[in-house]
């Protein structure tokens, strides 16, 4: 599993608790099973999936498995991941 730099980025900006449960909690979840923890993305985005947690805010992991490796492309709340995630995709 690697981070993209954009979701290095991400991470950074976020709480410190956030930041370590992000760190131990959720994505070992993601790589211990990708397929059935992230749900399918449609769209543009099509091919990537996107992990949920948290209440007020909620926070999104989209990931990117392509050859068996998973990619974190972006983290963040919920509102206006995925128009990032989107800009993202199209470089």
């Amino acid at each position: 599993m690697e981070l993209s730099p954009a979701a290095k980025r991400d991470l950074k900006k976020l709480p410190n608790d956030v930041q370590r449960e992000i760190l131990f909690t959720h994505l070992p979840v993601i790589k211990d099973d990708p397929y059935f923890t992230g749900v399918p993305l449609h769209g543009t985005l099509k091919g990537e999936r996107c992990y949920h947690f948290g209440r007020k805010p909620e926070y999104r992991i989209v990931y990117l498995i392509e050859d068996g490796l998973i990619t974190v492309t972006i983290i963040g709340t919920r509102e206006g991941v995925y128009k990032r995630a989107k800009r993202h995709r199209r470089r």
